[in-house]
């Protein structure tokens, strides 16, 4: 578990609206399974058809089988957002700029 201070770098993969689900190793958002090439594994759970509210999103980490993200927790109310990546460098042969409209 994290301590409730610290900041988690986390993929918003639905807003307010969106229906998500974990079936069959894929996310799928409003029943569109996600192309995610950039998970390090599929995730091995499952998680039931949630709808975000208004004024939250949704988080996963990449690492899906091991990140403490809304799978856990639920969905996050948008003011606890508080930046966006700019820069990754892990792992190191992989660094480079984020792209704001990259899925």
């Amino acid at each position: 578990k994290a301590p409730d201070n610290d900041a988690l770098i986390k993929r918003i993969v639905g807003i307010a609206g969106d229906t998500l689900e974990v079936k069959n190793g894929a996310l799928f958002v409003n029943g569109e399974r996600q192309d995610e090439p950039f998970i390090a594994e599929k995730p091995d759970y499952t998680m039931p058809k949630i709808t975000v509210p208004e004024g939250c999103v949704f988080v996963l980490g990449d690492n899906r089988n091991h990140s403490f993200d809304s799978h856990f927790w639920g969905p996050v109310p948008t003011e606890n957002v508080i930046g966006k990546a700019v820069v990754k460098y892990w792992p190191p042969w992989r660094i480079a700029t984020v792209n704001a409209n990259a899925q």
